[in-house]
């Protein structure tokens, strides 16, 4: 009777076993494919993405340039000195243009396509350009700009640098076309030209500008920097023909693997046919997701390529994980199907029934005396602890109802931090957003603003001092260094910078800004009340950015008390000396309570002439501390700030790169 129990069992764990067995594997096999096939789609969908993205910064460069020649060109100046032959006079604005835009050249241009003035060589000229695509465009009136290949003998008139050679050493790569070139002494020019029109309008010249991509980081480092996130671990390259000539990739010695050579796969279809790669890719010593595209000269043939990528062992890596997880839960499944066919096996048994009866009843609340097996087997162990279970059931009910009242209590406090930190992930998600707006105005703001300030600094200088004329130059010259001063703020709000902690006395700062604060407002009607004289305390991070900050709340309060008043400023740690609280407080008209949300946002201000970026870039410093600054107000009775830092060691920022929120 013994052997026909054990039978049966054995029969019933193999019955379900064999169908879950082979389902498990048939799952894992789909599961598998499915999983490798969704990850890799997905990655080569977003390089695509981001090849575009690259596509559209490129093209971006090239309407910059385009940009810089044709407001230059407009200059009235610049075409009369073309037709007179001068360039004495336009000499030191040429030069600031190439510098300041960090142009690699800047030639002046007449009718016949002649080279009359070359701002980076000017020792060179009278070559004729007439035979250039785009030259010939701009004689034609129209304004044009795009990708150039340049021999290193025209690279050598057109930068006195590059006449000592610029040629990319050639490295030896796996997976590329074999070559016998030791270097690529040709250039990947960035050129824009723009018609110079005389006072009827007739062209009588072009400006030209250009800027080679051989060794210069700073497009690919933008890429890089737009597209991908540090996670990620992309990186993007410029090819002239199968070259990398600028690149973010890395090679083995975390170099740049500048002069590396294009897959000879990729350089079959993207150079040779001019068609678009996106697939798998071995770039420089492994396979990347990869997406490519031809770049080409005026006249249509491919001359390099853009490329955009990422590493796929990340992916394999969790395509790994994925598949480990699947099977685990599949065998975590399988586990179970043996454990229930293990228990209908043993209920077959007796007093298995008579046990889940008492299951029965205690989940119905009923009370039952203890279940007696009067066997030697397992079956009586579970009897055991199914009476031990009963008793615990019944001591569990009478605390139940305490513990989910504790958790009630619990869970609605996490709902309120959950809430406030809610809360503030949208408001650090909006000053990021109004960050990334402030950085494109400032950029596009500051190219026109250069051309206003230096064209009236040439006014400045023709005009003599006692001139009628002179005091509306330098009104113009006052609202321009305000503009310029509005440009400042944007960019700090918006740009990411490095911050200098180390340890330094606050007491020393507060006091130097309260000293230096009368340079620029009279304290004669404040009353300043300084709490924090000897308190020793000392806080690491950036002094100068918190000095910034402590400032700005300083003046502010001043500001709020035209008529005069009472300042107060204080400090003192908090929290068992883990955080220290600095307040500012006035005594002025306060603010209304309408506008105490709108305090730290970028642009809010109610002063007459305020930019509404000073609260907010001190709130983004603050925050980069790993603080808190915080706002009270009545209306008619001041206001206070208050700003939190954390004391700890441990708690100050490293050396990183921050942005003000």
């Amino acid at each position: 009777m013994n052997k026909a129990r054990v039978s049966i069992r054995r029969k019933l764990i193999f019955a379900t076993l064999a169908p879950l067995c082979a389902a498990i594997i048939l799952c894992w096999m789909i599961g598998a494919v499915l999983i490798t096939d969704r990850i890799f789609s997905q990655a080569q969908k977003k390089v695509i993405g981001d090849l575009n993205s690259a596509r559209k910064v490129y093209l971006d460069e090239i309407s910059h340039l385009a940009g810089i020649v044709k407001v230059a060109g407009l200059s009235p100046e610049m075409s009369a000195s073309l037709e007179a032959g001068r360039f004495a006079a336009l000499e030191r604005v040429l030069q600031q243009l190439l510098q300041s835009e960090q142009l690699s050249f800047l030639n002046v241009i007449d009718a016949d396509g002649v080279v009359r003035y070359r701002a980076a060589n000017p020792q060179v000229k009278g070559d004729l350009l007439d035979k250039d695509p785009l030259v010939a465009k701009a004689l034609q009136g129209e304004t044009a700009g795009g990708s150039q290949l340049y021999t290193s003998e025209r690279l050598g008139r057109e930068h006195t640098a590059f006449a000592k050679g610029v040629a990319t050493t050639i490295r030896i790569t796996p997976h590329s076309r074999p070559t016998s070139r030791m270097a690529e002494e040709r250039g990947l020019v960035l050129v824009a030209v723009a018609p110079l029109r005389a006072v009827d309008g007739t062209v009588v010249g072009a400006l030209q500008a250009g800027l080679m991509l051989n060794g210069d980081s700073r497009l690919v480092d933008t890429i890089t920097r737009i597209v991908f996130d540090k996670e990620e671990g992309g990186a993007a390259t410029v090819f002239l023909g199968d070259v990398r000539i600028a690149t973010s990739v890395r090679d083995t010695a975390g170099e740049r693997a500048t002069g590396t050579l294009m897959s000879g796969e990729v350089a079959s279809a993207v150079l040779d046919n001019g068609e678009r790669w996106s697939s798998r890719a071995f770039v420089l010593n492994d396979w990347n997701i990869s997406a490519y595209e031809p770049i080409s000269d005026p006249q249509g043939k491919v001359i390099g390529a853009l490329y955009v990528g990422m590493s796929e062992r990340p992916f394999l890596q969790m395509r790994t994980n994925l598949n480990l997880t699947f099977i685990g839960v599949l065998l975590f499944v399988a586990l179970i199907g043996v454990t229930i066919s293990t228990w209908i096996s043993t209920r077959l048994a007796e007093p298995v029934r008579a046990l889940a009866e008492g299951a029965r009843r205690i989940a119905a609340g009923e009370h039952i005396p203890p279940i007696d097996v009067h066997t030697d087997d397992e079956i009586a162990l579970l009897a055991d602890e199914f009476n031990t279970m009963n008793r615990e059931v019944s001591t569990l009910k009478r605390t139940l109802e305490q513990k989910v009242m504790e958790r009630t209590f619990q869970l609605e406090d996490k709902n309120r931090e959950l809430l406030n930190a809610q809360k503030e992930l949208a408001k650090a998600e909006r000053l990021a957003g109004l960050g990334l707006l402030a950085a494109g105005v400032a950029h596009e703001i500051n190219n026109p603003l250069a051309i206003i300030r230096g064209n009236t600094e040439l006014l400045q200088d023709e005009i003599p001092v006692e001139a009628l004329e002179r005091e509306e130059v330098e009104a113009i010259m006052v609202e321009v260094g305000r503009i310029e001063r509005i440009v400042s703020n944007l960019r700090v709000f918006s740009k990411r910078e490095t911050l200098l902690p180390h340890p330094f006395e606050l007491e020393r700062l507060l006091d130097g800004i309260l000293n230096q604060i009368g340079h620029q407002i009279p304290l004669e009607r404040y009353c300043i009340e300084r709490s924090y004289s000897g308190c020793g305390i000392v806080v690491t991070g950036d002094e100068e950015r918190l000095r910034q900050v402590f400032t700005n709340l300083i003046l502010n309060g001043l500001q709020a008390m035209p008529e005069g008043g009472r300042l107060a400023v204080a400090a003192e740690e908090i929290e068992a000396g883990r955080l220290v609280s600095v307040t500012v407080s006035d005594n002025g008209s306060g603010i209304r309570p309408e506008h105490i949300e709108k305090l730290f946002t970028p642009f809010f201000t109610t002063k007459a002439r305020g930019t509404g970026l000073g609260l907010a870039v001190s709130y983004g410093i603050v925050s980069d501390h790993g603080g808190e600054i915080r706002a009270a107000s009545q209306e008619g009775q001041g206001a206070t700030f208050t700003v939190l830092l954390p004391l700890m060691e441990d708690a100050a920022p490293d050396s990183s790169t921050v942005q003000a929120a």
